[in-house]
């Protein structure tokens, strides 16, 4: 199966955010918008994952989260990878609580990649991801709103756990399923 670990947002704050950015999901573009209902914070992405090894990738995410405890992250700011011309991914930024994000992710690289789970090539950057570009088709125009109102804030949540998640690509789009929430 196809896994991953996220913070998943609640429905209300999926909402604003939604809301908040509807006006860059109405240029007409080349870009793939995250459906409302998938928003979430990707802390690792483990690729295809064989269902026997399932536990294993469960206990050692207990493992990496065990005794991290609860803390707040703050959503701000839009902004695109890489800054500039060609685009690929638009985000919303973490003002507060990226440190915290960023060490529960190197404590899961470190417990799952040495365990054989797929290894990040990238380091971590904490964002949201809002869409990907597909193709440069009314990107400009996309950017140029976004530049408009980069101090946007979008709001806060409480982080006390994170979910592994299986990931089913269909043809209009992926669908998540929670395996097992993960208490921090």
């Amino acid at each position: 199966m196809r896994s991953f670990i996220s913070v998943e947002l609640p429905n209300e704050l999926k909402k604003r955010i939604y809301a908040s950015t509807s006006i860059l999901q109405e240029i007409e573009s080349g870009i793939k918008w995250v459906e409302e209902q998938n928003l979430h914070l990707t802390l690792k992405f483990l690729g295809w994952v064989e269902e026997k090894d399932t536990e294993k990738m469960i206990n050692l995410t207990e493992e990496a989260a065990r005794g991290l405890g609860s803390f707040k992250i703050n959503f701000a700011d839009l902004g695109t990878f890489p800054e500039g011309k060609s685009p690929r991914v638009i985000w919303i930024g973490i003002t507060e609580g990226g440190e915290r994000l960023k060490e529960i992710t190197e404590k899961l690289e470190e417990k799952l990649s040495k365990a054989g789970f797929r290894s990040e090539e990238r380091e971590f950057s904490a964002h949201l991801t809002l869409g990907r570009v597909k193709d440069k088709k009314g990107v400009d125009l996309v950017v140029e709103k976004i530049n408009q109102s980069k101090d946007q804030v979008f709001g806060e949540l409480v982080v006390d756990h994170i979910n592994i998640m299986k990931s089913t690509l269909t043809l209009k789009g992926p669908i998540y399923e929670k395996i097992k929430e993960v208490k921090l």
